[in-house]
């Protein structure tokens, strides 16, 4: 009866611990876009919140290949929680305002074949701090364009510490409302999908650094879960 005890304890452990085999951290590097290490990608955020600038928005990017999304990375669900303008030059209805956006939750993914692969199918972490500063230009009163640059910090899933800094030079704003084809499905903030609408554009110019994701030291090897049952 121990025996069978044992069996199906450790049966469970195999099919719980076969959900999250880590073979191998990211290579530590730093990895550019604008240097073909990787694809740079495009955006559909949703206005859940509200519009434009507002707090309860969800972003969404994700890399582009020219045929699909996704391959070699994915910014997934940061919520807005913050925006401050912090710079307004506009006189007459001409100029610019800047406005810092701080988001929380999400998460982002690396793909296991881009040039940081380590040999994990996917690299899937959980963002620890995110901000976007967004610069937009108004002729007339009109909104006539919109820059960002993005921050991301984040640790993997299954590794130590918060090992990806993530940094977009260059977010650009093509168009609002329903969103277009071929980019990132705008989400509500249960992640779920946004029926609403929202803004979508590209991201250029990222720079991926990734240093000491290390393998946690709470990963059980298999002879110390055999242990446990030894008489």
């Amino acid at each position: 009866m121990r025996n069978a005890i044992l069996i199906s304890v450790l049966t469970t452990v195999l099919m719980v611990g076969s959900a999250s085999v880590i073979a191998g951290p990211p290579a530590n590097g730093t990895y550019k876009s604008t240097l073909g290490h990787f694809d740079e990608g495009r955006e559909g955020s949703s206005w859940a919140g509200g519009g434009f600038l507002s707090v309860g928005n969800v972003l969404h990017a994700e890399s582009w290949d020219g045929g699909a999304l996704g391959g070699d990375w994915k910014i997934v669900c940061p919520l807005a929680v913050a925006v401050i303008l912090i710079d307004d030059s506009v006189i007459g209805g001409n100029g610019h305002r800047t406005y810092m956006i701080t988001y929380a939750g999400g998460y982002i993914e690396l793909g296991g074949a881009g040039p940081w692969a380590g040999g994990d199918a996917s690299y899937t972490g959980t963002i620890d701090n995110y901000a976007e500063f967004r610069t937009i230009q108004y002729v007339g009163g009109v909104k006539t364009g919109s820059d960002s640059d993005h921050s991301v910090n984040a640790r993997l899933n299954g590794y130590t510490s918060t090992c990806v800094t993530w940094g977009i030079g260059n977010g650009v704003w093509r168009g609002e409302g329903a969103l277009a084809a071929n980019h990132p499905g705008y989400l509500d903030p249960n992640c779920g999908a946004w029926a609403g609408n929202g803004h979508w554009g590209d991201i250029r110019d990222l720079t991926i650094s990734i240093i000491g994701c290390a393998v946690s030291t709470e990963e059980a090897t298999w002879g110390s879960v055999k242990a446990l049952y030894k008489d």
